[in-house]
């Protein structure tokens, strides 16, 4: 199933997370069923949880900007 929210890296923060790109959108996954960007850690930062290509990566959702999965895209998904 698709993610129905998106993130992209702010370019400030591109040296904290050397493996992500700040072009690319990234797919925002759960981190409990229907948790995307409540949880905090345990400095009470709120986190997040991106898929990437090759796994799952969790980071701090302030470091990222958010949107909704553009329509053009769930349509192209949809008939894939």
């Amino acid at each position: 199933m698709t993610s129905p929210m998106q993130a992209r890296l702010k370019s400030e923060h591109t040296l904290r997370y050397p493996r992500l790109s700040p072009n690319m959108w990234y797919d925002v996954s759960p981190i409990f069923p229907g948790v995307t960007t409540r949880r905090v850690d345990i400095f009470g930062r709120r986190i997040t949880r991106i898929r990437t290509s090759r796994d799952y990566e969790t980071v701090q959702a302030a470091h990222f900007e958010f949107r909704g999965r553009p329509v053009e895209e769930e349509v192209a998904m949809a008939h894939a």
